[in-house]
């Protein structure tokens, strides 16, 4: 006995919907737009810090901005933050202040951000995060960033672990539906 031709169909839009799905991830998860690195007023490393600071640190040597902006992280089994040796690192070029936001979230780091760049005037600021992360953080962040005067944000990534299959696979269901809630709460 054959399936009937609604079973059929379900199973042609059920793989249309999966095609689709991943076509539009590879679109905005592993390739997203990223700005060119250049001068700024402030870079906001975002959290997990500690898998990106290294990277982070050698970028600010260059010169890119004075003020080095990271977000401290928080076990998320006990609540706690952990202990850092970077938060106020002060160089030549650059200091490193960490933040903790709240709510501890891209959407807490994006208030941050806006508070930040308001209170101190900043024109120009560069987010740094994971390639996978970036489309959503440019939303969020360009979002909440909107004051009396624009500040422009610019999204950079940084490679903070070798992703096989299945961590891409994880980065599209957990980012597609962190997308999706984007989109449906508006607020920042």
């Amino acid at each position: 006995m054959s399936p009937g031709p609604w079973v059929t169909t379900l199973a042609g839009m059920a793989i249309a919907g999966l095609v689709g799905w991943v076509a539009v991830c590879v679109d905005v998860l592993v390739h997203p737009e990223v700005d060119p690195v250049g001068v700024v007023d402030a870079v906001y490393v975002i959290g997990p810090v500690e898998t990106r600071i290294e990277e982070t640190l050698a970028l600010m040597d260059t010169g890119v901005a004075p003020v080095l902006l990271a977000t401290t992280s928080v076990n998320p089994d006990t609540g706690q933050t952990y202990a850092t040796d970077h938060c106020g690192l002060v160089t030549d070029r650059y200091s490193l202040e960490c933040v903790l936001p709240e709510p501890y979230s891209t959407r807490g780091e994006a208030q941050v951000l806006g508070e930040e760049a308001a209170y101190r005037g900043w024109d120009r600021v560069a987010v740094l995060t994971s390639t996978p992360h970036a489309a959503r953080t440019r939303l969020l962040m360009e979002r909440c960033t909107v004051s009396d005067r624009a500040t422009e944000v610019l999204v950079w990534t940084v490679e903070d672990e070798d992703r096989g299959l299945r961590g891409w696979v994880g980065a599209f269901v957990y980012q597609s539906a962190a997308w999706v809630k984007t989109q449906v709460v508006r607020d920042c």
